[in-house]
């Protein structure tokens, strides 16, 4: 069995949520009864929910179970995107999230009838090398998290207080409409701010580069340095900021393009090959060298599946350029053919 301790935990949340399949009931119990310490941490964490039962309405409950049965039945017709396990039980993970942690705040730091005493309830989405996660945030927000990539947001207080979450990497959004509590989404460089729409951003922690794509609707850019003021952004709209040289530009572009991969895609429409080796890296976790260096200004266009291995995208860059390639232990190097 997983012992990775989040895979635990999930299986844990699961269960004592009716959710867990009879296969993941039978590998908890064997994992109950292989240890007395895991049998404490189970029975603490069902009696951990069992008090939440008279925090949290019956109705706020069934309705989390809804969406679950919901997100798994789409997962299951969705052949095409083949999501992972590993990417659905953070998926999971991430719908069950709100009424695990906000039970186990309301217990362990609250009294009964004393909501303003519940602590913070960090939950993170983190969508592994290779695979997009999504999830659905406790205001029907949809999140698609791409490889390598995390969100992060208070559980106790999300859509209460506040609508917020915390990104690293890149994240697609389809925002509930709330005009009475806007929607941000917090990076390093610049926070977006919404009401309800659907856009991308991209800021990578230790890259000085912020992207956003607005896919539909209207988004506000909070630029965190230089002294720019707020951007209003259109559909169709690209922005780019450096925040190393403070360079900002603003693009007419084909949205499609630049959100493709949330389906397990990835389209270039007169990209360089250094854009497209750029993505690879990131998805394989592999190094890419380059003879001669200016072979990166090739121009490319085409079409990549996350589900397709390394090599059959290394074969179409083969047959689309002529490029020939070669990998050892975890680097490829591409070179002009003679």
């Amino acid at each position: 069995m997983n012992e990775n301790k989040k895979y635990i935990d999930i299986l844990i949340g699961k269960s004592i949520s009716g959710n867990a399949t009879s296969d993941e009931i039978k590998e908890l119990r064997e994992w109950v009864a292989s240890a007395e310490n895991n049998h404490l941490l189970f029975e603490r964490s069902k009696k951990v929910w069992d008090k939440g039962d008279r925090f949290i309405p019956a109705d706020a409950i069934q309705r989390d179970k809804s969406r679950l049965g919901m997100e798994y039945n789409r997962y299951l017709s969705e052949k095409v995107k083949r999501i992972s396990r590993q990417s659905f039980i953070y998926k999971m993970a991430a719908i069950l999230a709100f009424p695990v942690a906000l039970a186990i705040g309301l217990y362990f730091f609250g009294a009964p009838g004393n909501f303003g005493s519940v602590s913070e309830q960090v939950c993170e989405v983190i969508s592994p090398k290779g695979h997009v996660a999504k999830c659905i945030l406790p205001d029907g927000t949809e999140v698609w998290v791409n490889t390598g990539s995390s969100i992060t947001y208070d559980a106790s207080g999300f859509n209460q207080n506040n609508r917020e979450v915390r990104l690293e990497g890149e994240a697609y959004f389809e925002v509930t409409s709330n005009k009475k509590k806007p929607f941000k989404v917090i990076t390093p460089h610049a926070d977006v701010r919404v009401t309800g729409t659907a856009f991308n951003v991209v800021a990578y922690p230790g890259n000085g580069i912020f992207e956003a794509v607005l896919a539909e609707g209207s988004v506000q850019l909070q630029l965190k340095s230089g002294n720019r003021k707020d951007l209003e952004m259109n559909p169709g709209q690209r922005v780019i900021f450096n925040t190393t040289n403070q360079d900002l530009a603003i693009q007419e572009v084909d949205a499609n393009i630049y959100t493709s991969w949330r389906n397990g895609e990835l389209l270039f429409k007169d990209a360089t090959l250094n854009d497209l080796i750029n993505e690879l890296e990131r998805i394989y976790d592999i190094q890419f060298h380059l003879t001669p260096e200016n072979l990166g200004e090739f121009r490319f266009r085409g079409m990549f599946s996350y589900n397709n291995n390394l090599i059959e995208a290394l074969e179409k860059i083969k047959r689309t350029s002529g490029i020939r390639y070669y990998i050892e232990n975890k680097e490829v190097w591409l070179r002009e053919s003679n």
